[in-house]
């Protein structure tokens, strides 16, 4: 009778601990609940993602496993928006060319999406932030073929306002250079554009070109914000080569850029913390640029 009833307890243990595993292995593949038809901010446009940072304890760009080149001034790892981001004081991370975005012709029409933490400098030293670049290796100036920035020296460290700025630079069939730009504004002039009231907290910037429609558009936090998004006739982006992905500069010769001459006071290497950058081949939809917000503002 002992026999038989540790025996019988025997199977029950067993039962119980199968139980367990079972359970416990379906708490561990329960999904969360989509959003935006997504589970995550990796398939969004993923046809067109051509480079992505997560700064998840590497500096490595995703796709190429490419390294920094050189890194200079403050740069860590702390907690972004989704896992771990830069954290840049004073700092400034340079790439050697990435071939998916590295070519005269790689970006023709494009999207930039990135988390960014920053505040005001007014009263400080600086007219810009410059989070990221795509900056050519000879360039003769300080701008890249592609910044995205902002204009944080006119307003306090107190403000929420966050003036984003986005920037291109194309090589037009004569030859000759075209630069454009975007701010996150209010233009008095015909009303376009909004002030972005996304300083000192994490927030989703995007721009986007589209060279058919000659749109640049600037969102934050999925909001058209920008000023001046039609510019003109010009063209589908033709970048000057070869160029090199940089955060937290534009250019300048002490970080080796030495066509661009010293850094001026006014550019300092940035302080800001910068997290999930993505470079797209193709322009954003609205619902996409809405997915991404989404996505990362629930941390994934």
């Amino acid at each position: 009778m002992k026999k038989t009833m540790k025996i019988a307890m025997s199977l029950m243990s067993i039962a119980l601990v199968l139980g367990m595993i079972t359970l416990n292995s379906c708490k561990k593949t329960e999904s969360l609940p989509q959003i935006n038809g997504y589970d995550n901010s990796d398939q969004v446009a993923a046809t067109y993602l051509k480079a992505h940072w997560t700064f998840d304890d590497t500096y490595n760009e995703a796709i190429s496993s490419t390294a920094p080149s050189n890194k200079y001034g403050g740069y860590a790892f702390t907690t972004g928006q989704i896992g771990k981001a830069l954290d840049l004081t004073a700092g400034t991370l340079v790439y050697p060319s990435i071939p998916n975005i590295g070519g005269a012709n790689s970006l023709p029409n494009f999207s930039v999406s990135m988390w960014v933490y920053a505040k005001g400098t007014k009263g400080g030293t600086g007219a810009f932030t410059s989070f990221f670049g795509i900056i050519p290796t000879n360039v003769a100036d300080i701008w890249g073929n592609v910044m995205a920035l902002a204009e944080t020296a006119r307003h306090p460290a107190a403000s929420d306002t966050l003036e984003l700025k986005n920037y291109l630079n194309t090589t037009l069939p004569d030859g000759s250079q075209s630069g454009q730009d975007n701010l996150a504004q209010l233009n008095t002039g015909d009303g376009t554009g909004k002030w972005f009231k996304g300083a000192g907290k994490w927030s989703h910037f995007v721009m986007t070109w589209d060279g058919a429609t000659h749109k640049f558009m600037l969102y934050g936090n999925a909001a058209d914000c920008g000023a001046y998004t039609l510019r003109g006739t010009t063209p589908s982006l033709v970048m000057r080569t070869p160029c090199q992905a940089v955060f937290g500069s534009l250019a300048a010769s002490d970080i080796g850029f030495n066509g661009a001459g010293a850094r001026g006071s006014w550019y300092p290497m940035a302080t800001a913390k910068i997290d999930d950058v993505r470079v797209f081949n193709s322009v954003l939809s609205q619902a996409d640029i809405t997915a991404l917000y989404n996505l990362g503002a629930a941390g994934r």
